[in-house]
C-alpha cells in the first residue's frame, strides 16, 4: 500500500504546484523550460506551453512523467499519466485568472511599480513589484517579448528559460483519444470524485 500512497501524494502535489504555485498565464502563445521552487526547494521541472488562457505543463515528479493541462474555458484541469495512458479530471471552482496577481498582463503593468532593470537567467529584464492586500509579487519581464523570466510570490519562485514565442498547436491542450479516465478525492477549492486513483472503477 505504501507505493500507492506515495504515488497518490505525488499526483496531488503536482496538481497543487501547477494550480496554485505556478504563476503566469499571460494572453500570449509561447513555450519555455520551467522550474518551480517553494521555500527555495525545487518542486517541479519541465516544460510549459501557453496558448492564451490555456496551459500545458510537462514535468517529472519523483521519477514519473506527468502532464497537467489547465482549461479555464471549460472549468477543468487534467492530470495525465503517459505511462498508463490515463488521466484525472478536476473541476476548477471560483478561479478568476484576471483577478489573480500572479498573472502578468498589460493592465497589470499599470498597477505594478517599476523597480529598474536586473539581469535574470542571462536576460536584461524590467523588474516590477505588485503589492496587494494579500501579498507582494515581483516580476522580471523580458522587454523583447513582454514575457516573464522569473516571478516570485511569497515562498514560491518560478523561472522560465529558453522562452520561444509563437503559435502553439491546439492538440497540446486536449486529451488523446483512447486514454482512460480515473478519479481523485475532493480537494479544497476543487470538485471531484471522493475516490483515489486506482481505488475505484475507471470511467
Amino acid at each position: 500500500m505504501k507505493p500507492r500512497k506515495n504515488y497518490q501524494f505525488t499526483i496531488i502535489a503536482a496538481l497543487l504546484s501547477v494550480l496554485w504555485l505556478a504563476p503566469v498565464l499571460p494572453a500570449a502563445e509561447f513555450s519555455a523550460d520551467m522550474e518551480t521552487l517553494v521555500a527555495g526547494k525545487t518542486v517541479s521541472q519541465g516544460r510549459i506551453f501557453i496558448k492564451g488562457d490555456l496551459s500545458r505543463h510537462e514535468m517529472n515528479q519523483e521519477g514519473r512523467r506527468m502532464i497537467i493541462i489547465n482549461r479555464p474555458d471549460r472549468g477543468l484541469a487534467w492530470t495525465m499519466m503517459p505511462q498508463e495512458k490515463s488521466y484525472l479530471e478536476i473541476a476548477m471552482e471560483n478561479r478568476d485568472d484576471e483577478m489573480m496577481p500572479e498573472n502578468w498582463s498589460a493592465d497589470l503593468r499599470l498597477s505594478a511599480n517599476r523597480r529598474g532593470t536586473e539581469t535574470i537567467n542571462g536576460i536584461a529584464c524590467d523588474k516590477y513589484e505588485l503589492v496587494t492586500e494579500d501579498e507582494k509579487v515581483i516580476y522580471w519581464i523580458d522587454p523583447q517579448n513582454d514575457l516573464p523570466v522569473r516571478v516570485v510570490s511569497q515562498d514560491s519562485e518560478v523561472n522560465y528559460r529558453n522562452v520561444r514565442p509563437g503559435p502553439q498547436s491546439a492538440d497540446l491542450f486536449e486529451i488523446p483519444t483512447g486514454w482512460r479516465k480515473i478519479s481523485l478525492p475532493r480537494l479544497p477549492g476543487l470538485t471531484g470524485s471522493p475516490q483515489m486513483p486506482g481505488m475505484g472503477d475507471p470511467r
